[in-house]
């Protein structure tokens, strides 16, 4: 009886164990700079916003942040990203651009495995807003959405939310604000020479 007890007990603590274990398993995220399009000072911006998503994502349940802070990081390129992650001994990677256009701005940030079978797509996230401070409390529920997709809780695609914005909204977005940042670095054209007088 006493072996029959201590048997059970045995199998008991040996499941309480594997079960803490699995609850303390952290998956690390690297975050790299974002690509920045804006007019002001662009260090000053990818580093706070840096900043401010590591410190949100690293509130997460299971997160485990990993700062890239060398701005030639910044990227776009999904293999690029993933090559950075890996670099730092990460298991994941968020990348994105942040874009400010008048007194708006918008965050696109993408979220991947730094090494999976077939290389999966990235999940993107996109929010924007009609003023830069309206984006800052909008960080915490992308922290919470990256930490779903990276914790493997999200089940799927998101629901769209207001805020978000479709891919192709985005790629309009994009193009004005490529061509407002074209304007504004082109020279002034020439004045036309003034009449002369007889």
């Amino acid at each position: 009886m006493r072996l029959l007890f201590a048997s059970a007990w045995f199998a008991v603590a040996l499941a309480l164990a594997a079960g803490a274990a699995r609850a303390e398993e952290r998956r690390t995220v690297a975050i790299l700079p974002v690509v920045v399009h804006a007019l002001e000072d662009q260090a000053y911006l990818r580093e706070g916003l840096a900043d401010m998503l590591a410190s949100r994502l690293g509130q997460q349940p299971g997160i485990g942040v990993v700062r890239v802070n060398d701005p030639a990081k910044a990227t776009l390129d999904p293999a690029a990203a993933r090559a950075a992650g890996q670099a730092v001994g990460a298991q994941w990677v968020l990348f994105g651009s942040f874009t400010r256009f008048g007194d708006g701005a918008s965050l696109d940030v993408q979220c991947m495995p730094v090494a999976a079978p077939g290389n999966p797509d990235p999940r993107s996230i996109f929010v924007q807003a009609g003023q830069i401070g309206e984006l800052i409390p909008r960080l915490d529920g992308i922290a919470a959405r990256v930490a779903s997709h990276v914790m493997g809780r999200d089940g799927g695609a998101p629901p769209a939310r207001a805020g978000d914005a479709s891919q192709a909204e985005l790629d309009e977005l994009r193009q004005r604000v490529e061509a407002l940042e074209r304007r504004a670095a082109s020279p002034p054209a020439p004045a036309p020479p003034a009449p002369q007088s007889p």
